[in-house]
């Protein structure tokens, strides 16, 4: 197996501390036409210059394999934002300045346009996205936006996965979203110290089996969906196993129940999940579970990579990934516009992010897995996790729900179904039970908050 090893996010543990404005571009009040204004993520944008100059195989590898696919050297790159200001003056005969401001979390940058900050562009995850476009603080794209046809630069129509498309669509936000990373919820565990079948059961958080060996996440909406899938686990396996499409039918109801009953059903389970974990995390629990120190934890599907690059390179462990049977979060971050944002810089800068070999250089830096498709993404996907032609024990691995129909299956090792490729690309049969959680209203998310702070 040819593996990838996301450095960023190695370096991102290492200046975690650093404050945030020393990460901010050409800082500017007020509007200006020649300034586009984006709030994102620490370490979610390819920062290019150093990071390709380290001294490692892997990295040397990728940007041979890369320099081959596209024509470019990655050595003497620079971010990603800055080469966009180059690309936009070229391509359109203006100049642009990138003010790139990484925020901490989305209540952050909720909070931040609640006291007035303006950005033309926003990266939010899907629920912060659903609750700033039922207050209107932001506006739709064009619909040439979203048409492949109307310009020879819109890349992100030309790219974006069908699937993820229509994740937006049911989330309400066609029109408003543009697509950048997305993803599950599942569960990191050392194969030799704990069964598989019981990892595959939201019930693994009370089991005796994980007792003080197990973390998971410090946050009322990722810990309320854990409780709800032990609160369901039992009645919707029975029902997926007697009557499937009634089991999808009631599957994202199910999973975004937040009545007065169930959420007092679900507070004992957490509570009962409370005494017998190891601990709450966010980001900290990575290394203990990468090192061997704990045998489980849950995690995003994007850190869940990163922990199993990092046990086997650094500690030679081979660890795994899974998908409770019953049901799963699914979640993505896109780009979205505030009211009076410069659309036509935003769109652009969009684009740009969505062409081929940039988005490529984006999963490889970040880690995560991108809303777009195509045939480099592809050819990536076969170069990151595709088996040597002498490898054996390999399996066929169909991506043609996200890669459209007609895409030939990828040769995989056996084990890339359960580890690396399973995580940021789960198979057609687990994505029938991955949920896109809804943001909580007001008042449910003052209920949910008291309960969080009341087990925590």
């Amino acid at each position: 197996m040819k593996k990838i090893i996301s450095l960023s996010l190695i370096a991102c543990l290492a200046i975690s501390t650093l404050p945030l404005a020393g990460c901010t571009k050409n800082s500017t009040s007020g509007r200006n036409e020649n300034v586009l204004r984006v709030a994102s993520w620490d370490e979610y944008i390819d920062e290019g210059g150093s990071f390709y100059n380290e001294d490692d195989p892997d990295l040397a590898d990728f940007k041979s394999w890369f320099y081959e696919l596209t024509g470019v050297d990655l050595t003497d790159s620079k971010p990603l934002y800055e080469e966009f200001e180059d690309w936009y003056q070229e391509t359109y005969g203006k100049s642009i300045t990138v003010e790139y401001i990484p925020l901490q979390d989305n209540e952050t940058m909720y909070n931040k346009i609640k006291m007035g900050d303006h950005y033309d562009l926003l990266c939010p995850s899907e629920y912060m996205a659903m609750k700033l476009k039922s207050e209107r603080k932001i506006v739709p794209f064009d619909t040439d936006f979203y048409n492949p046809n109307a310009d020879e630069h819109n890349y992100y129509a030309k790219n974006v996965s069908a699937y993820t498309s229509n994740i937006f669509k049911n989330a309400g936000l066609t029109e408003y979203i543009a697509g950048y990373m997305w993803g599950t919820t599942g569960f990191v565990f050392n194969p030799e110290k704990i069964d598989r079948s019981i990892m595959n059961s939201w019930n693994c958080l009370t089991s005796e089996a994980c007792t003080r060996s197990i973390t998971a996440k410090d946050n009322v909406r990722d810990s309320y969906f854990m409780g709800l899938g032990m609160y369901y686990e039992e009645e919707l396996l029975t029902l997926k196993e007697s009557n499937y499409e009634e089991y999808k039918a009631v599957l994202s109801q199910k999973m975004n129940d937040t009545s007065e009953t169930t959420m007092a059903g679900v507070k004992k389970l957490l509570e009962k999940m409370r005494k017998n974990i190891y601990g709450l995390e966010t980001d900290e629990g990575k290394t203990d579970v990468a090192a061997g120190r704990l045998d489980e934890s849950y995690q995003w599907s994007g850190d869940a990579v990163f922990i199993l690059d990092e046990a086997e390179s650094e500690f030679d462990l081979s660890l795994e990934y899974s998908i409770p049977d019953s049901a799963s979060n699914l979640w993505f971050d896109g780009w979205v516009m505030m009211e009076g944002a410069n659309k036509e810089a935003a769109k652009a800068f969009i684009n740009f992010l969505s062409r081929p070999d940039n988005a490529i250089r984006n999963m490889y830096y970040i880690g995560y897995t991108s809303c777009l498709a195509g045939e480099k993404i592809y050819e990536y996907l076969d170069y990151a996790y595709g088996a040597e032609e002498d490898e054996e024990n390999t399996v066929a691995y169909d991506l043609s729900y996200f890669f459209g129909e007609g895409t030939l299956p990828l040769t995989v090792a056996e084990e890339q179904t359960r580890r690396q490729l399973f995580a940021q690309y789960p198979d057609s049969t687990t994505i029938d039970r991955l949920v896109v959680m809804n943001f909580f209203d007001k008042k449910t998310n003052e209920r949910a908050n008291r309960m969080w702070n009341n087990i925590k």
